[in-house]
């Protein structure tokens, strides 16, 4: 048969046509499996599909945290996000964990409970050419190629320079004391985040020989540790010169015992918190505490950044650091209406 230009035109037109509406089939299926390059992991060609689970979200920072990733972990920016949340259960984590490798999704984040245990989950991960980036709280393991990077804050950094702000500080006031009585409420035991604010707290409060603690309990980084804690101290009848607290949660809640007893915080009690909260920043406004070390929770960005980075082939940064500050209670009315958080 010939063909002529005319009758060609037409099949051309024909075939255009006919790659639309398949186009747009293929479209309204892949729209339906909610976003991945892993039919397995129910998402649509083209988009990163990333398992994410976040420890737990008792604390404001844990919530800042998780809305600073789903804000950016979007698929404007190429990636379909499957959240989950451990409720403060390791056991429960690893599990989320191991089934985000059923699923066969792209890559996995995770914000550990505690340090220790994720060999095995991670060889499994690697196993299923699933590469791995740790948030916020780092683990312990031998084999650093079993993750591709952590995104994340110097926790014994923090430590380091909140002990040093407040040996300044005591220093200033001129009191007639020779050693000041500390109270420590500490995080979750075993997360890097405890571990290394515990260390840079104490060693450098340690050095300085005028320092004695007193109390050391964990809150478990929420505001009902906070008051657990301040009550057990009351109870005590312990005599504290200073509370310094792993998070804002924790203060904030043991700011709510000492008023209810009689207690000036920030006055009676020096009170040295970490994150860097809204709370936290009103309180220091209102003089109820001295000083707040922050730690940043808005990583959603650079976890979006990785994540591109990773799934591209191209080389990460094993570590990465967000940037902090530390906010003594005089610089707090100028920063408080910049917080996101």
């Amino acid at each position: 048969m010939k063909y002529t230009n005319k009758s060609k035109g037409v099949l051309v037109c024909f075939l255009l046509v006919l790659c639309a509406v398949v186009t747009v089939a293929c479209g309204k299926d892949n729209q339906k499996k909610a976003g991945s390059s892993n039919d397995d992991a129910g998402g649509s060609k083209g988009l990163i599909t990333v398992g994410y689970v976040q420890s737990g979200t008792g604390s404001a920072w844990s919530l800042a945290n998780v809305e600073s990733i789903q804000q950016n972990c979007t698929e404007e920016n190429g990636i379909n996000l499957i959240y989950e949340c451990a409720e403060d259960d390791f056991d429960n984590q690893l599990s989320i964990v191991r089934s985000f490798i059923e699923q066969k999704v792209d890559l996995i984040s995770f914000t550990p409970i505690v340090s220790e245990g994720w060999d095995d989950v991670l060889k499994a991960a690697k196993d299923a050419g699933i590469p791995v980036i740790i948030m916020d709280r780092m683990v312990e393991t031998d084999d650093d190629t079993l993750f591709e990077c952590w995104i994340g804050s110097n926790f014994l950094l923090e430590g380091y320079k909140a002990a040093d702000w407040l040996i300044d500080y005591m220093k200033s006031l001129n009191s007639k004391k020779d050693s000041y009585n500390v109270a420590l409420l500490q995080g979750a035991i075993g997360s890097s985040a405890e571990i290394g604010r515990t260390q840079g707290v104490e060693e450098m409060l340690n050095t300085a020989g005028n320092f004695k603690f007193v109390y050391k309990e964990s809150g478990n980084f929420n505001r009902d540790g906070g008051i657990e804690n301040m009550q057990k101290i009351i109870d005590k009848k312990l005599d504290i010169d200073i509370l310094i607290a792993e998070n804002d949660d924790m203060a904030l809640g043991a700011i709510e015992v000492m008023e209810k007893n009689g207690i000036k915080p920030g006055k009676d009690i020096v009170i040295v918190s970490f994150d860097g909260i809204h709370d936290a920043f009103e309180a220091m406004i209102n003089g109820k505490i001295n000083c707040v070390m922050e730690c940043n929770p808005l990583t959603g960005k650079l976890l979006a950044s990785a994540v591109q980075t990773v799934m591209n082939g191209d080389p990460v940064s094993k570590k990465n650091y967000v940037l902090e500050e530390l906010f003594p209670a005089d610089t707090a009315a100028d920063y408080i209406d910049n917080r996101k958080y």
